[in-house]
């Protein structure tokens, strides 16, 4: 999968192999070591030799244990069956413990002959120990399941959102067309063609969960060009964002919807020229959208979002959470969406 078909709201879920790393390598060995040193404290038998042998054989025999495991994991997995495979790594403690077994003791105790010799006793506790581990595991798959069962939702969700999308500004462009048939079948003619070419990059980005912000702009790129040749010289717009920020992965028919609702009530209303501008900025970690229309000030306060915001702002919702905001502004100058959104570059 590319990456920018990886929703931001994936990253953090646990890798399964680098949280084995981090157990077997680092927590379980110092477990063990802080516990045998607790251990040498209470017999009044700590000495630094006897730390120093004791760091290097729980060390090397947990390391020791771990590669041993990854290289007979492969020729283990062939003799399960397909349901097993998923669970090789339950052998892996166990291959540990058993490294363990043969390489014990890990320390002599200078214990006096007349205290009970007790051999048994670091087994019991690795098995304990494992078990702690095989219940942290399969807790750490019960989640992977769940994320995995939510964003197959979300992706369902989404692609919903873009199937609504579509339609929403298809048939508000044809009604544009419809309109102009009659007496601009020129420019009837010329609307047909940009709007092909606008379909064709729109259903190209609907394949796709997250895509460069620049094809995301050419997107309402098209779909503004078509617009001015609706309103003639009553629209202009402008494009404001720094190269550097074009490869910033966006969710795909983001603008599309915001783009259109400024058109709809910020310039198709008045007979009044008007300007649409797209503004990209970054600040600290997050991306900064704003685009802005030159429509007459109304309370923003009292807004009951359309069909475009309600879809913009689900998909935000679905892909974000509560990381992205949106909110809508209006002034004496004209009205203001704004978008922020996790910059992952």
């Amino acid at each position: 999968m590319d990456k920018l078909d990886m929703p931001p709201s994936q990253i953090g879920l646990y890798s399964k192999r680098k949280t084995q790393a981090w157990i077997f390598l680092l927590i379980w060995p110092w477990f063990n070591i802080l516990l045998l040193s607790c251990v040498l404290l209470a017999l009044d038998a700590f000495t630094l030799q006897l730390f120093a042998q004791a760091t290097f054989k729980v060390w090397s025999g947990f390391c020791a244990g771990y590669l041993l495991f990854n290289i007979l994991e492969p020729v283990l997995a062939r003799l399960f069956t397909v349901n097993l495979r998923h669970n090789v790594w339950l052998f892996r403690p166990f291959v540990i413990i058993v490294f363990y077994a043969l390489i014990g003791p890990i320390v002599n105790l200078p214990i006096n002959s007349a205290a009970p010799q007790v051999t048994f006793l670091p087994i019991v506790i690795m098995l304990l120990e494992t078990l702690v581990y095989i219940a942290v595991m399969l807790m750490f798959k019960q989640q992977t399941y769940h994320f995995q069962s939510q964003l197959q939702t979300q992706k369902a969700e989404l692609q919903i959102l873009k199937m609504q999308s579509n339609p929403h500004f298809l048939f508000n462009t044809l009604n544009l067309i419809a309109s102009e048939v009659t007496h601009h079948p020129q420019k009837a003619k010329a609307l047909i063609y940009d709007l092909s070419d606008l379909l064709r990059e729109a259903m190209q980005q609907a394949k796709q969960q997250f895509i460069p912000l620049e094809q995301e702009l050419k997107l309402a790129e098209l779909y503004l060009v078509l617009q001015q040749k609706r309103f003639a010289d009553r629209l202009t717009f402008d494009i404001d964002c720094h190269s550097e920020l074009e490869q910033q992965p966006v969710p795909s028919l983001l603008l599309l919807p915001i783009v259109e609702n400024a058109v709809k009530y910020g310039i198709a209303p008045y007979a009044k020229a008007g300007h649409i501008s797209i503004i990209i900025e970054k600040k600290h970690s997050n991306l900064h959208i704003e685009v802005q229309d030159t429509g007459d000030q109304f309370d923003d306060s009292q807004v009951v979002q359309a069909e475009g915001l309600r879809i913009a702002t689900e998909t935000l919702k679905l892909h974000y959470q509560s990381q992205a905001t949106f909110a809508l502004k209006s002034s004496h100058e004209g009205t203001s969406a704004f978008i922020q959104i996790p910059a992952l570059h």
